[in-house]
């Protein structure tokens, strides 16, 4: 049987997600159903015995594996939630912030023995990797947040455990994890030289290219890449290895290094680049990947990146099965395939003599590439790039050429009489990223928003759809054909969808207990009244405008702490625009003060008005009135507006009376009041 280990390891990541995505008895009646299905192929031949058997033991391997860790690792650790007890263990990573702040993944036991991995967000008591931390107070689980995934970002880490603010922290110093210790305050060391020479913006974006160091990275210049699809330039990942090897290589090979030195010398440069930017998901299946085709000549076999794929990606989660949930392995895993195994296949027939067919070759490989990822982005993210082939094309080799100089820092140590003339340099490429990034947002200002929750779900659907194209007509034009069509089904679907929406007046009351921002939508108009002028609420707004393609607001009202959130927003919101901002009396402003390209208004009391609604700001709420309905939004009541209400929505009740009043809905999440067209309204949340 050829390829054998594309049947195991393709069976192998369809196991894991049945395992992940459905419950026990569920995942034991598809792998049932999947071996009839592998036995009815055999009987019509269009299997073998030996390719029946590699996928149907794969993928019960897969289902076992996945269930074993759920009961041995899983289960253990989250009897903890809610409780109150003691944990010590040895600091796997520490993440330190700017107030002072830290956040320590630890590996240990609780007090009862129980073995597990958990988080640790405290003050920052200066422990350092491979200190031991000493936890005393209360667990509980992570969950998704509306802003983040935390559970499955920490459950591909093996962490489904954090402490709660009040935990009592100690730590011990020790001698463990020198070597990483080291690698960890050279990277520092790096990083500091090129954001003081080349700037904070094109600093703090280099480092994170070539380092891994997210927290350089400006905020306004990671929305512009992730508008532009070019946010993977910023994962530490293969291309980072191909640059740093290909040194190395070229220095054996002027030494005349025996091919096993070569491969020990790749071994080496591999684990300590891994340790040195925080060893990523990306940059483990990368150098796995690599050093397994690397090591094909050692073996006298030929190198085969579908054969390499696959096999990184069984190593990489026997350990883990919930990896699978994890987004950038499953972009890692889903881009590899594209531009090694899709994109070949798509344009082998294509021509590539002179430099205008090399272009359009490389672009349909951008678009291969895309392709294979889109249906991972619909899964994870709020929008997705449309422009993201024409930037690849345009907009990678200058970061390429940004990652190539910055490698001539870190292998020198960052002495300035290197560091300077190259980060003057690397300052100007920044310069020229960026104008290109925000002019292709300019010229071709479409996202593909994934507000519609059957997206995905369709999207998968029609993946199988392809699949089944392919085995049926093992040609590329059939496959662009079923792509083709694929692509018109999501499109009309999500249009139907929004036209739905567009008819319905809905309100989002979003944040958490302590976080009040209304943003009011009724067909074409969008509102946006912040109401606490808490730093995480433009986060919200911008997650919230960006799931539902909204890219121009007409009018942006700021209650509190006017001074910070006139900066925090335009950093944000990134390229939407607003017709009218408004501002209160007290807040502090230059003359002709302008914020989104609009003048901004100063009031106290204020009214927006339209055809079907009005909404009017006073005493710290607002009042929405849509049709004969009326509702109230505001944060800490302490008693009822006066008036007829069909709802009153807060963050809390600190009325005299403990008993919260009939008709009041306080929120500690996002949520959403939505009202029909024929007048039924109803409170949803959103997550």
């Amino acid at each position: 049987m050829k390829r054998k280990m594309v049947w195991i390891g393709t069976a192998w990541m369809i196991g894991l997600l049945l395992s992940a995505i459905c419950r026990t008895p569920w995942t034991v009646y598809l792998l049932l159903a999947a071996w009839m299905l592998l036995g009815a192929f055999r009987l019509f031949r269009r299997l073998t015995t030996g390719q029946m058997l590699c996928v149907g033991i794969s993928l019960s391997a897969a289902v076992g594996v996945s269930l074993a860790y759920t009961a041995l690792v899983y289960q253990p650790a989250i009897a903890h939630d809610g409780s109150i007890t003691t944990f010590s263990g040895r600091v796997t990573s520490v993440t330190i912030y700017d107030n002072d702040r830290a956040s320590y993944q630890v590996k240990g036991k609780f007090r009862d023995g129980t073995c597990a991995k958990v988080l640790v967000y405290n003050d920052d008591v200066g422990a350092e990797y491979g200190d031991t931390l000493h936890v005393a107070g209360t667990f509980s689980a992570l969950e998704d947040t509306y802003l983040w995934s935390a559970g499955a970002y920490y459950w591909a880490k093996g962490i489904f455990l954090q402490t709660q603010g009040d935990a009592y922290v100690t730590y011990t110093s020790t001698d463990r994890g020198w070597l990483t210790r080291q690698l960890n305050d050279y990277r520092s060391w790096i990083s500091t030289r090129i954001c003081a020479f080349a700037g904070t913006d094109a600093g703090g974006m280099v480092s994170a290219m070539l380092l891994g160091t997210s927290e350089t990275l400006n905020e306004s210049d990671e929305v512009a890449l992730a508008h532009s699809g070019i946010s993977h330039i910023l994962s530490v990942s293969g291309l980072h290895l191909v640059l740093l090897l290909g040194v190395w290589v070229y220095a054996a090979k002027r030494m005349k290094m025996h091919r096993y030195g070569l491969f020990g010398g790749l071994v080496v440069w591999t684990v300590l680049y891994t340790l040195l930017v925080g060893a990523p998901v990306s940059m483990l299946r990368a150098g796995m990947m690599f050093l397994l085709i690397q090591s094909a000549p050692l073996f006298f076999r030929r190198a085969d990146t579908c054969n390499s794929l696959c096999i990184a990606g069984i190593i990489l989660t026997l350990p883990n099965p919930y990896l699978i949930l994890d987004a950038s392995f499953l972009l890692s895993i889903t881009g590899t395939f594209g531009i090694g195994v899709f994109a070949p296949w798509m344009t082998c027939r294509m021509q590539h003599r002179t430099p205008l067919q090399r272009i359009r070759r490389n672009f349909a490989a951008m678009v291969c590439v895309s392709i294979c990822v889109f249906p991972v982005s619909l899964c994870y993210f709020r929008e997705v790039s449309v422009i993201s082939p024409i930037a690849n094309v345009l907009l990678v080799p200058i970061a390429s050429l940004m990652l190539l100089l910055s490698l001539l820092i870190f292998l020198t140590g960052g002495i300035g009489l290197v560091a300077k003339p190259v980060c003057l340099l690397l300052h100007l490429l920044h310069k020229v990223l960026m104008v290109l990034s925000y002019g292709l947002q300019r010229l071709v200002p479409v996202m593909f928003p994934v507000g519609w929750k059957l997206l995905p779900l369709l999207a998968w659907i029609l993946v199988g759809f392809v699949i089944v194209v392919y085995a049926a007509a093992r040609k590329p034009r059939g496959v662009l054909v079923a792509v083709s069509l694929s692509f018109v089904l999501l499109l009309s679907g999500q249009m139907i969808y929004r036209w739905g929406e567009s008819r319905q007046f809905q309100v989002a009351i979003l944040g958490d207990s302590s976080q009040t921002v209304v943003v009011i939508s009724c067909h074409d108009k969008t509102d946006v009244i912040d109401l606490t002028g808490n730093h995480r609420n433009p986060q919200y707004v911008a997650a919230y405008l960006q799931e539902r393609g909204i890219c121009k607001i007409d009018s942006l009202c700021l209650t509190k702490r006017v001074s910070q959130m006139r900066v925090a927003y335009p950093d944000v919101l990134g390229s939407v625009t607003a017709e009218a901002v408004v501002v209160p009396t007290n807040a502090a402003l230059v003359q002709d003060t302008r914020l989104f390209g609009a003048s901004v208004q100063q009031a106290d009391m204020f009214t927006l008005q339209d055809v079907q609604y009005a909404v009017i700001y006073g005493d710290g709420g607002l009042t929405i009135t849509y049709g004969t309905m009326q509702f109230y939004v505001g944060t800490n009541l302490k008693t009822l507006p006066d008036g007829t209400w069909d709802a009153v929505i807060g963050t809390a009740w600190n009325g005299t009376d403990d008993t919260m009043p009939e008709g009041l809905y306080l929120k500690d999440k996002p949520i959403r009041l939505r009202i029909e067209p024929d007048g039924t309204w109803c409170v949803e949340e959103l997550g």
